[in-house]
């Protein structure tokens, strides 16, 4: 299953929008690289693709084992453990405590 995303836009409070009318379908196994001048909003759509924000318009379809991407930088929290920083992303998830727990234990 691809990820979609059909009109997608995202405004923080009232100001102007930072994404307005993205369409994108990106197939399982393509490798897609964001080009952009800072602050243009890939980060927030990388965010939005990865269920850390909601969009405010627009749909996304993204398969039911999710989307992966890589940041340019570390991402990890280093206040967390390397398990509680898997457990963290499967909770953002909506993967339950016990099967994150397990699942945490196979990574």
């Amino acid at each position: 299953m691809p990820v979609v995303l059909e009109n997608l836009g995202k405004r923080f409070g009232d100001g102007a929008p930072v994404l307005d009318d993205v369409n994108a379908t990106i197939e399982q196994g393509e490798f897609v690289a964001l080009l952009g001048a800072s602050g243009c909003g890939k980060s927030t759509l990388l965010n939005i693709m990865a269920g850390l924000e909601a969009p405010t318009s627009g749909a996304l379809e993204v398969p039911s084992d999710g989307a992966a991407f890589m940041f340019q930088d570390a991402a990890l929290f280093p206040w967390l453990t390397a398990r509680e920083n898997i457990e963290l992303a499967l909770k953002l998830r909506g993967v339950g405590k016990a099967d994150r727990r397990v699942r945490a234990g196979e990574l």
